[in-house]
């Protein structure tokens, strides 16, 4: 089994900068440049590709959030499940596997 690292976060004076996020922006950064330069190389506008980031990136994250809100707090999963989530996976496993018990119910 992998350790945990000792560190999963650093400060910069009264900022927290969690090493997860940085590998989100960093995820982002290189999608948004990657999905340019394909849609540059089918005769598209590779600014294109930014300016939709700019709009579906903030609405993504907003929305999962949401998404993780409504589905842990409100959707008659147990709440004991939540604390499985980190060592299982993530919180879109879990709310998949209770929707389709109350689907199959």
């Amino acid at each position: 089994m992998i350790p945990s690292p000792s560190r999963s976060a650093f400060e910069i004076g009264p900022l927290t900068i969690h090493f997860y996020a940085l590998c989100i922006i960093l995820g982002i950064a290189v999608a948004v440049w990657l999905g340019g330069k394909r849609y540059q190389a089918l005769g598209g506008n590779s600014d294109d590709v930014f300016e939709v980031a700019i709009w579906a990136v903030p609405f993504g994250i907003i929305g999962g959030r949401i998404y993780h809100v409504i589905i842990w707090k409100s959707s008659g999963c147990p709440s004991n499940l939540e604390g499985w989530t980190w060592n299982l996976g993530s919180d879109i496993t879990w709310s998949t596997w209770c929707i389709s018990l109350l689907q199959d119910s």
